[in-house]
């Protein structure tokens, strides 16, 4: 009998789904105002703002692709979670440095929390595939 889908793995992946969502939003935003965004006026900062929305919207689908991988029990989706969010914890620790401590706090927390739902002794056993 496969293991039951803990609600902190449910939970991880639904804010991985609204994050997704929202990359691909402000991607296709950023592509169909890029003419009036700052910068836009020469050649180079119009492709640089193109590049960054295409960027923005291939890395969305990228991450529905990952949040669905995290609700079927996939490892490689939750070690992608899980590296992604050692480079925020990396992030939240340069924020400190540079004065930003809230900014640098709340990624830290952010970081704790995501993690510790994903590695509950449940979730374990969910992407391992043994019953909880």
């Amino acid at each position: 009998m496969p293991a039951k889908r803990p609600g902190s793995v449910t939970f991880v992946a639904v804010l991985t789904y609204i994050n997704g969502v929202l990359n691909i939003i402000g991607g296709v935003v950023v592509l169909f105002t890029r003419e009036s965004a700052p910068g836009a006026e020469t050649a180079g900062g119009l492709a640089g703002i193109t590049t960054s929305a295409i960027v923005s919207i291939v890395l969305g689908i990228v991450i529905l692709i990952v949040a669905r991988g995290l609700l079927n029990g996939s490892k490689v989706s939750r070690a992608l979670v899980t590296l992604v969010m050692i480079l925020n914890l990396i992030n939240g620790v340069l924020l400190l440095f540079t004065l930003q401590v809230f900014s640098g706090v709340v990624d830290i927390v952010w970081v704790i929390i995501v993690l510790s739902l994903l590695f509950t002794r449940r979730a374990n056993a969910f992407f391992n595939g043994q019953p909880a």
